[in-house]
């Protein structure tokens, strides 16, 4: 800081004449000639470049003045095209620029101080040699003939620099202040959102300074920010000026919402227990407490476990239908994204309903010994059931004579043991029906048991009833109790049922009876007369007796035709194959091809694919290595292609049937799983639950799909095709199936498992 006089060697330059030398700076026009410009060059002024200028003071003699009566002269101040002294060579374009600004100067011999602020920029940019010019009228004609500046300066503020741009908050940075001047001190100074303060005072080059993590407070929503670093330069206690750095901050990684805390209850408790019971209650899971950090705020939350999911800080589950421990995960999100999760853990006791492993009924006496005739009768059961708090089991055992519409009273009956009933009032020529009830405290199971009469050989009752093996009871029927062969012929004039009520009533088919009439479109039994005779449209290997089984929908809208030739035990097929009229057949094929023609594809295990409620046939084309599948489902639909399998589609022509999770269901099928297996295992759900598991995949990468049925119970199993296979093993624990990828060398894949004919729940 200082302040500094400078003298300036004068010249002027004449526009008519020349450049002159009289020590004099001169403009304007002398005598209505030429045209002069003055010159003045500032010794050392140049060293002022760079520095803050805070004053500036002209002060000029006045020689020679023009004519006219104005008593000041104005003086126009301009940047010299040439710097650095006194240049002969600019010729007339020694002037640059517009005019900086101007002053009055006084007429004749005078001396005046004038304030100069508009030559601040030109000095502090290095200039140190000046124009004066005024060309409109020689009446403003001006001879200087001494010229000082005096300047008041001083040096300029510091600009601080950073050691890294980017710094994360609780980490320190060093901020750098490299003064012109080894005695300027500095004051460092930061500003982030509303948050203030000082870094250090006194600084004289640089210092090391730790970001506060508490300025996370200021980007709640952010994970950076931008902030500035101000230096202020002082000389002694004068402050010379102030710059600044930008710096942008960061949170720290650690810096994450806090969870809070997982708690659960039980939602409820339909086992009255007061515990978690697998299939009697439900959990309620809450988060309490989770808050955000450093001024962050919980924008989200999400409640995970067991299969069930939530987006609330509060989750109700189903009903818990599995044992062991299930863990569920809390996790919130704050307003910067960051994630934070805490767990909690349940355990579910298991529950299952009352079992029987062994339940016999017999007659017996009065100790408990077999007897046939016995007027008593025994009672020995196992059974289980789940011993959780509070859960009994009770045993009871009722009885009444067939004829009879009621049950007794109920008698309680000893698990793992033998308990003796009656008091000897049960007639040995009475059959009883014995009703078992196996419950718990929450469910019951019943058994259904008969006490046949006692075993004779032949009985006869008086109202025209006989039996045989037992006695007899029933009027006006023939009662058999022993397993009976007929070795002769049996006629049926009525209906034959059974337990099921499946009722089979055979018609005969007339010589020469066309079977494309609309009497054999109806779903039924129909038998051809004993003896040699030819069927119209029949299959032209059939000659003889034959059977034909019809199956269709009650409308007529297609149907089936099933013929088994007695000759030979070959059986053929046809379906309708259209809705026109008369009716068109598709060719006739055999049914199950013979074991000598084993050059064509063989139907594997059929029956593992029948399910209730839909219908199949299996055929194998006479001169095709196709295996056919005509189904419909119970609502009639037909669709889809399995594999590299055909299917007929029930009319006659062939159909695509897809084994899509979609279609397998319209079969009557379960998707148990899907996906892409390729190594290792998988665990398929609830698989014993199914008489069979039917897998399906690709052995090799190019190979056709292939399935496999299995029955369930931990049987292993190959897929080949294409000189490619794919070898699995299967294990069970409890109702679920793990199945194993042992060699898979072709890099092939399983991708669906579904499950047939499901008989528990």
């Amino acid at each position: 800081m200082g302040k500094n006089s400078y003298k300036a060697q004068l010249n002027y330059y004449d526009s008519k004449w020349g450049w002159k030398s009289e020590g004099t700076a001169s403009q304007g026009q002398w005598d209505g000639t030429g045209v002069r410009t003055g010159v003045l060059y500032f010794p050392g002024l140049a060293a002022l470049k760079g520095k803050i200028i805070n004053s500036i003071k002209l002060t000029a003699t006045t020689g020679q003045t023009g004519y006219g009566t104005a008593t000041t002269k104005t003086v126009y101040i301009y940047n010299s095209a040439s710097q650095g002294g006194i240049k002969t060579s600019l010729n007339a374009g020694h002037r640059t620029g517009n005019a900086l600004g101007s002053c009055k100067a006084p007429m004749w011999d005078n001396t005046k101080t004038f304030d100069v602020a508009f030559m601040a920029a030109s000095i502090a940019a290095g200039y140190d040699t000046y124009c004066i010019y005024n060309g409109s009228s020689y009446t403003d004609y001006l001879k200087w003939t001494a010229v000082t500046l005096e300047v008041d300066w001083q040096e300029p503020a510091t600009q601080p620099s950073l050691s890294a741009a980017t710094v994360e908050m609780g980490k320190s940075v060093t901020i750098n202040t490299p003064a012109v001047n080894n005695a300027y001190r500095h004051t460092l100074r930061y500003s982030f959102g509303s948050a203030s303060g000082t870094i250090a005072t006194g600084i004289a080059s640089s210092v090391s300074w730790t970001l506060p993590v508490s300025l996370a407070n200021q980007i709640p929503s952010a994970t950076t920010g931008s902030g500035t670093i101000y230096c202020d330069t002082y000389s002694g206690s004068t402050l010379l000026g102030t710059k600044s750095v930008s710096i942008t901050l960061t949170v720290p990684g650690s810096v994450v919402p806090s969870a809070g805390t997982l708690s659960a209850t039980l939602a409820e408790d339909t086992s009255g227990t007061g515990l978690y019971v697998k299939g009697m209650g439900k959990a309620k899971l809450t988060l309490s407490g989770a808050s955000g950090a450093y001024g962050s705020s919980i924008t989200s939350y999400t409640i995970t476990g067991g299969g069930w999911t939530t987006t609330n800080s509060a989750l109700t589950t189903g009903t818990l239908a599995s044992a062991g421990n299930i863990t569920f995960t809390a996790t919130v999100t704050d307003s910067r994204g960051r994630k934070a999760s805490t767990t909690r853990t349940i355990s579910v006791i298991d529950y299952t309903k009352p079992g029987v492993a062994v339940c016999d009924v017999y007659r017996c006496d009065a100790d408990g010994n077999r007897k046939k005739a016995g007027t008593y009768f025994a009672v020995e059961i196992n059974a289980s059931y789940s011993a959780i708090t509070g859960n009994i089991l009770n045993i009871t055992a009722r009885y009444k004579k067939q004829s009879e519409s009621s049950y007794g009273t109920a008698m309680n009956v000893t698990n793992n043991g033998k308990t003796v009933i009656g008091g000897g009032s049960i007639g040995a020529s009475t059959t009883y029906d014995v009703l078992v009830t196996v419950a718990d405290k929450y469910n019951s199971l019943l058994i259904q048991c008969t006490l046949s009469t006692k075993s004779v050989l032949q009985s006869f009752k008086r109202s025209a009833g006989a039996a045989i093996g037992k006695v007899a009871e029933l009027a006006n029927w023939l009662d058999v109790a022993w397993d009976t062969r007929i070795r002769g012929n049996l006629q049926v004039d009525g209906t034959i049922s059974s337990a099921d009520q499946y009722r089979i009533k055979w018609q005969t088919i007339p010589d020469g009876a066309d079977l494309n009439d609309d009497a054999y479109k109806i779903s039924g039994h129909y038998r051809s007369p004993l003896g040699s005779n030819t069927i119209l449209n029949a299959p032209p290997w059939v000659k003889g007796a034959f059977e034909m089984v019809v199956t269709g929908i009650a409308d007529g809208t297609y149907c089936t035709q099933t013929v088994k030739d007695y000759r030979d035990n070959y059986t053929y097929v046809r379906t309708q194959s259209n809705w026109t009229t008369p009716w068109v057949w598709s060719d006739w094929t055999w049914h199950l091809i013979p074991a000598d023609l084993k050059s064509y594809a063989q139907l594997q295990s059929p029956n593992n694919l029948i399910h209730a409620g839909n219908e199949f046939t299996f055929v194998a084309p006479q001169f095709s290595n196709d295996i056919w599948l005509n189904y419909r489902t119970s609502s009639g639909n037909t669709d889809g292609n399995i594999g590299t399998y055909l299917f007929g589609n029930g009319k006659g022509g062939l159909a695509p049937i897809k084994a899509s999770g979609i279609y397998a269901d319209t079969l009557g099928w379960k998707t148990l799983w899907s996906g892409k297996l390729t190594s290792g295992s998988i665990t398929i759900t609830g698989a014993k639950k199914y008489a069979a598991i039917l897998v399906s995949g690709h052995p090799g990468s190019e190979a056709y799909r292939t399935h496999i049925c299995l029955p369930t119970g931990g049987i292993d199993g190959q897929m080949v095709t294409n000189m490619v296979y794919m070898y699995f093993v299967t294990t069970y624990s409890g109702d679920d199936c793990t199945i194993t990828l042992k060699s898979n060398p072709s890099n092939g894949n399983i991708d669906y498992v579904w499950g047939i004919v499901q008989w528990k729940g």
